[in-house]
């Protein structure tokens, strides 16, 4: 893992692709045949979305461009 710390605009970034991934994937889950697929698609999507919105939220409320994560931070997101 890279030791730099991520910032405001790095954040924001990730925020668009995982945006993108989602708008893809839902796109992708209305060509599926069977209904169980789309269902299971759709819900990793919401996910993704989920996910983009808390990043999304850590990054609006950087005061600074260099975010600092929490320990319970990390811990939400997985990283800990």
């Amino acid at each position: 893992m890279s030791s730099r710390l991520p910032t405001k605009e790095g954040l924001l970034g990730q925020v668009d692709a995982l945006r993108d991934i989602a708008r893809r994937s839902r796109r992708l889950s209305e060509t599926m045949e069977l209904e169980s697929d789309q269902r299971h698609l759709t819900a990793h999507v919401e996910w993704i979305e989920d996910c983009a919105r808390r990043v999304e939220k850590r990054a609006i409320e950087a005061k600074t461009f260099l975010i600092v994560p929490s320990a319970e931070q990390k811990k939400s997101d997985g990283l800990a």
